[in-house]
């Protein structure tokens, strides 16, 4: 860990956009905002029912 830290890649850690994750991951892609395809999927489906909510 230390060793990546002080590596140039240090500049790719990102913090996860999932609701309620807390993982750091290496950005492989300029598009990658997610850890896992796992939290790139309840993320959507978050957005999803944010944007299709019934008014109250």
């Amino acid at each position: 860990m230390i060793a990546f830290l002080a590596s140039p890649d240090r500049d790719r850690l990102r913090a996860c956009h999932a609701p309620r994750c807390v993982r750091y991951f290496r950005k492989e892609h300029p598009r990658q905002e997610w850890c896992t395809p796992r939290c790139g999927n309840r993320a959507r489906v978050a957005r999803h029912h944010q944007r299709h909510k019934a008014p109250a």
